[in-house]
């Protein structure tokens, strides 16, 4: 049997045949096909748009007219199919007959970056609420422009540019995204500040950002947090047990002053990890796990007389019975446990365990959904150090 190909979006090479896309919140568009030439009309380099911000002419252009269905911050990643690619873009505000008078009048870009391909990046480039620039030139510089704050019922014109031959087609992620001010204080279970490295990642495991915090344990940073998307805030410390707080938009007031213990490591202590969770009736963690895992397998890695047990846990047993729910939790516990053997951590270092049900965060039937993914998780404790 044969796999199915997926279909690829078409892209429209003209901005009087923009592709329309309406924003009401976090979408994405496409794979595409590559774009095939400058269209019927070479809009950019015949038009009176010039300067540093734009290009010298249309290689190969895909053009998308932005139509806003809500308020708020605005970005977007063009992702390249192929990574060597380089696509350039520019983004205008749309007046009455947009695509008529960029042949007839001077519009200025409101955001452009021409910069070469990032390779280190996989020539990824748009726009993000921690970029500086509104406007980026040719040659070597920054991947990304600064965001706009946009206004329901306004509309915008996007037009990328592949500068290649025989190049391939992209993807755009668009997200609504606040910047949310975090802070805190990291102790230990002795009142004694603790410095940690910080990491904040999505819920795909990918980095957001990194931070540290200081000699007294202070931590201070603006995180560019998108909507409806849950993110976990990763503590490491190498000779504390590491900490994963599940955060979101929604939990900005609490962000704003988070205080937490990082205890130290010490025999029989038990410790619940945060956020290592699965998927609904699987033994597979979901990927925002992977940092908190990655975090586990550093101090294995940094404190080799360190010897751990991992705890499944469940959310009910629904037909698995009293033995079968036991079973299915040592399997997520034994998940985990292949996840660091891979990386090299000694098997002998590591047993396992399972609770079922019997040790559940939250009770059913009254627990949310999101409280239901607490409840399956793993715990560890400290069996030798």
């Amino acid at each position: 049997m044969f796999g199915q190909t997926t279909k690829l979006d078409t892209v429209f090479c003209d901005c009087a045949a923009a592709r329309v896309i309406t924003l009401s919140g976090n979408k994405k568009v496409g794979k595409t096909i590559a774009p095939m030439g400058a269209g019927v009309r070479n809009e950019i380099g015949t038009s009176k748009v010039r300067g540093r911000y734009v290009f010298d002419k249309e290689h190969h252009v895909a053009w998308y007219k932005l139509v806003i269905a809500t308020n708020g911050n605005l970005i977007f990643d063009i992702i390249p199919t192929k990574a060597s690619d380089d696509y350039d873009f520019i983004l205008f505000k749309a007046g009455k007959k947009f695509c008529d008078s960029l042949h007839n009048f001077h519009i200025k870009p409101l955001r452009a970056c021409i910069s070469r391909d990032k390779e280190d990046i996989y020539g990824h480039t748009g726009l993000s609420l921690t970029a500086k620039k509104e406007l980026v030139n040719e040659g070597v510089g920054d991947a990304y422009s600064k965001y706009i704050t946009v206004t329901k019922g306004e509309e915008y014109y996007l037009v990328l540019d592949n500068v290649y031959e025989e190049g391939d087609g992209h993807t755009i992620q668009f997200a609504f995204v606040e910047p949310v001010k975090m802070q805190g204080i990291i102790k230990d279970e002795d009142n004694k500040p603790v410095e940690a490295e910080i990491t904040l990642v999505d819920q795909k495991g990918d980095t957001v950002l990194t931070d540290r915090s200081n000699k007294e344990g202070v931590y201070s940073f603006i995180a560019p947090l998108k909507r409806n998307v849950n993110y976990n805030l990763n503590f490491y410390n190498e000779k504390s047990f590491s900490f994963t707080k599940a955060v979101e938009i929604s939990d900005t007031v609490e962000l704003k002053q988070l205080s937490l213990v990082l205890p130290k490591l010490k025999k029989g202590g038990k410790y619940s990890v945060g956020s290592i969770n699965f998927y609904p009736g699987e033994t597979k963690y979901l990927p925002r796990s992977i940092p908190a895992m990655m975090n586990l397998y550093k101090l294995l890695k940094k404190n080799e007389q360190l010897k751990i047990m991992i705890i499944g846990h469940s959310n009910g047993r629904d037909m698995l019975g009293e033995v079968g729910v036991i079973n299915f939790t040592k399997d997520r516990a034994t998940s985990i446990k292949n996840f660091l053997a891979q990386k090299g951590i000694a098997a002998n270092r590591i047993v396992i365990d399972g609770k079922g049900d019997h040790e559940m965060l939250f009770q059913l039937p009254d627990a949310t959904i999101k409280q239901q993914e607490m409840n399956r998780r793993v715990e560890v404790m400290v069996v030798e150090y």
